[in-house]
């Protein structure tokens, strides 16, 4: 046995141990949880059956009975309501990006697992180890990885490969039922993602099986491949598998006994899905429109108010500007008639002073006068007996 860490290096064996285990992990999920327990398309040998149920066990932790009425119910439903996983009911990314949370949620409906879980296994192992200790085996296989490789990169191995299944079961159940061709014209939406089903095993062909479900070969065409059959075919040559049903007669044939064939019917088929679109989108554009037009009045009477507050704010504020400037007004008027009373006091007085200054020139002028007068008299008083007097002599 390698020591501890031994598979550490180089960088590429632990990719390499991620890829063939993921790989190991989409065999046992489409070859016996898909095709066998839930379809019954090929029965496995007991011992290649427990071996199947042991690795998912130890790798997914997924309980079979669970597994096989969560899709059980998916094809009952398929992309209408009570669909457990369609894209179409609950929405595309929720489905590609969250989809685990959906099939969790399903498998705690008690009523679904008793509806369409039925004819799964029910020994004693099945009971009391891989359904009641479901997270054992994934804790053991985390331990196993850390001692193989280390703890941190452990670690980053053994989270790979918990979410490897989940991670490529959305995007089969999203992508499956919104991107990719179609050979059938089945009730869902169900689509080919490509030809090649080699990294899925096969579940790739997605609306190859939904058209025949029990069928345990997904090709329908020629040119696509099926890596699960291959496998299938492996097993029954080895007498560990018997294929109780897989169809045989191709796309067409097939298409024309049960549906309508979508390659030889495409001219039709697609305006018909032109017309279907057509009126979706006018349906569409109309409520578009309709959500536009409604948004817009909002806006429109949205800014209409905020028009309406403006004007009546500038109105109270113009109303105010102009209370203000009346009086400013006033309190100018009564400045200006308090300066011409005060002015107009002050020249009374001034003229008043003038008057009496006037009046007491007068006086001193007329004083002044009499004095000179009087001066007068007094010296031709003093100056007539003087002539008097001479003349005598």
């Amino acid at each position: 046995m390698p020591g501890y860490g031994a598979l550490a290096h180089p960088w590429w064996v632990p990719v390499l141990y991620l890829l063939v285990l993921g790989h190991l992990t989409n065999i046992c999920v489409t070859l016996y949880l898909h095709r066998s327990a839930t379809h019954g398309g090929v029965k496995f040998r007991p011992l290649v059956e427990h071996v199947m149920r042991f690795w998912l066990w130890l790798t997914t932790g997924m309980v079979t009975r669970e597994w096989v009425a969560v899709h059980r119910k998916h094809h009952a439903f398929s992309d209408r309501e009570g669909d457990p996983h369609s894209p179409l009911v609950e929405g595309f990314w929720w489905i590609v990006l969250g989809g685990v949370f959906f099939y969790r949620r399903a498998t705690r409906d008690a009523e679904l697992l008793d509806k369409y879980g039925k004819g799964c296994p029910d020994d004693w192992v099945e009971r009391n180890v891989y359904t009641r200790l479901t997270f054992f085996g994934v804790v053991g296989m985390a331990l196993l990885d850390m001692y193989l490789f280390g703890v941190v990169l452990g670690l980053l191995v053994w989270t790979g490969m918990i979410i490897w299944m989940p991670m490529l079961g959305n995007v089969i159940n999203g992508i499956g039922h919104a991107l990719g061709y179609r050979n059938f014209d089945t009730k869902d939406e169900s689509r080919n993602i490509y030809p090649f089903g080699f990294w899925v095993v096969g579940e790739e062909l997605h609306n190859n099986h939904h058209a025949d479900p029990r069928s345990a070969n997904f090709r329908a065409r020629v040119w696509e491949f099926d890596i699960g059959w291959v496998y299938i075919k492996l097993l029954s040559l080895f007498k560990l598998a018997d294929v109780i049903y897989a169809r045989t007669i191709g796309a067409q044939e097939f298409a024309a006994k049960y549906y309508r064939d979508i390659v030889v019917d495409s001219v039709s088929g697609s305006l018909d899905r032109a017309s279907a679109e057509l009126q979706r989108r006018k349906v569409v554009a109309a409520a578009t429109f309709e959500r536009v037009w409604r948004d817009a009045r909002n806006e429109l009477d949205h800014v209409r108010g905020r028009l309406e507050r403006a004007r009546a704010d500038v109105h109270e504020e113009l109303e105010q500007a102009r209370m203000r400037l009346d009086a400013a007004r006033d309190q100018a008027r009564a400045v200006l008639e308090r300066a011409r009373a005060d002015a107009y006091d002050e020249f009374e007085q001034a003229w008043a002073l003038l008057e009496h200054a006037r009046d007491q020139a007068r006086a001193a002028i007329e004083r002044a006068k009499d004095k000179v007068g009087e001066t007068v008299g007094e010296a031709a008083a003093r100056i007539q007996p003087a002539k008097s007097a001479g003349a005598g002599a």
